[in-house]
């Protein structure tokens, strides 16, 4: 588990930090950032507009 964490951190940095990040790591950093998004989106945007 602590391995796991590691790689992501590790990914988070080379994707945000340095910029020089492989497909994985970009794709990795992607579906990190965007299924908590989406989620919030979801759950919050159904309110009715005035």
């Amino acid at each position: 588990m602590k391995n796991a964490f590691n790689n992501l951190k590790k990914d988070l940095y080379n994707v945000f930090i340095i910029g020089n990040a492989d497909d994985r790591q970009l794709a990795k950093a992607f579906f990190l950032l965007t299924i908590p998004f989406l989620t919030v989106m979801f759950t919050f945007g159904h309110f009715p507009y005035r």
